[in-house]
């Protein structure tokens, strides 16, 4: 073979070589450049045409409320895609000052997949810096991001935690999921076909008979098409299960809770559209301390919120079974 033959097929070959590659990266997934908190349907009404009447699903006002909750808990719960998003706060005063922990919460499914992540960062907290208590308010586990996520069928679902946290750019809670080690932690129940459910935004027992008398309320808001449903738990009755959180972080295992209050938005079909809810407790920390959790839920139920593997909130945990 002549060396002018020889070197033309050296070049197709590097050539082929070379189109393979970008043929190759062009079918790359979807680089993970948008984080969770930019979901593009967030508060639109699902496309589904039932059409609710509150005044149908019972005679009281409290049946009316709680029935009207229970149907939207349940859709929640059987459909296919959806992502919620919390942005509330941690708050306790003391020292003359309020000491606010912000949180954020994202949890998204569809019908295969599932993940859950929760940021929670130091913004305005006096009290972390105090030479008396900052030691004490940060081993009570407040200040801890973790998230989860899950795939249908496998053995496991995977966990993260991590404490090193920080406010970013644009003032919101994050963290470096670098530094934290993954766990392998009891499969996700997520949709219609399992039980128990856990796509929960709430740890309360909400149950009718747990309202506090004469609190619960609703009206229609006709031109936007959703209904607004008002409500109070007992705090004594409604807490089971979410007081022993509540006992763990703040290390007091006489902790309490003192308010629990709910103010609900749900469309005309029976799905979420907001979910607000303040929780009071009570508990001794060197002292005795009041604190608040605060909720502000939103709700998407469109599939293109639900590409869990677009969104940097799950870069790195996805990947790893």
């Amino acid at each position: 073979m002549t060396n002018k033959r020889r070197f033309g097929l050296i070049i197709l070959v590097l050539v082929l070589v070379a189109s393979i590659f970008l043929l190759s990266a062009c079918h790359h997934a979807k680089e993970v450049v948008k984080s969770a908190r930019d979901f593009e349907h967030m508060g639109e009404k699902p496309a589904d045409a039932t059409m609710i009447n509150i005044d149908t699903l019972g005679t009281t006002t409290e049946e009316k409320v709680y029935n009207l909750y229970s149907l939207a808990l349940t859709n929640l719960r059987d459909t296919p895609y959806c992502a919620a998003y919390n942005e509330g706060i941690f708050e306790t005063y003391l020292l003359g000052q309020n000491n606010i922990l912000y949180d954020d919460y994202i949890i998204m499914k569809t019908p295969t997949k599932y993940f859950y992540c929760n940021y929670r960062a130091i913004k305005d907290c006096p009290i972390a810096e105090n030479a008396l208590f900052g030691d004490l308010f940060r081993s009570m586990g407040s200040i801890l991001s973790e998230r989860k996520y899950y795939e249908k069928g496998k053995e496991y679902a995977l966990h993260q935690s991590n404490g090193n946290n920080y406010m970013d750019e644009n003032g919101l809670p994050t963290t470096n999921w670098n530094d934290a080690e993954i766990n392998h932690i009891d499969p996700i129940v997520f949709n219609s076909d399992d039980a128990p459910n856990l796509f929960v935004i709430n740890e309360h027992d909400v149950l009718q008979e747990y309202f506090v008398p004469n609190t619960a309320e609703y009206e229609y808001d006709a031109t936007e098409g959703y209904y607004t449903i008002r409500f109070e738990l007992d705090p004594e009755l409604a807490t089971t299960k979410s007081v022993i959180k509540v006992k763990d972080s703040v290390g007091d295992k006489n902790a309490y809770y003192t308010y629990i209050s709910y103010e609900i938005t749900i469309w005309d079909n029976g799905y979420f559209r907001t979910y607000d809810n303040d929780s009071y407790f009570a508990g001794k920390v060197v002292i005795s301390m009041d604190f608040k959790d605060i909720y502000r839920w939103e709700f998407s139920y469109n599939e293109e919120d639900c590409g869990i593997s677009i969104y940097a909130d799950a870069a790195g945990i996805k990947d790893k079974y």
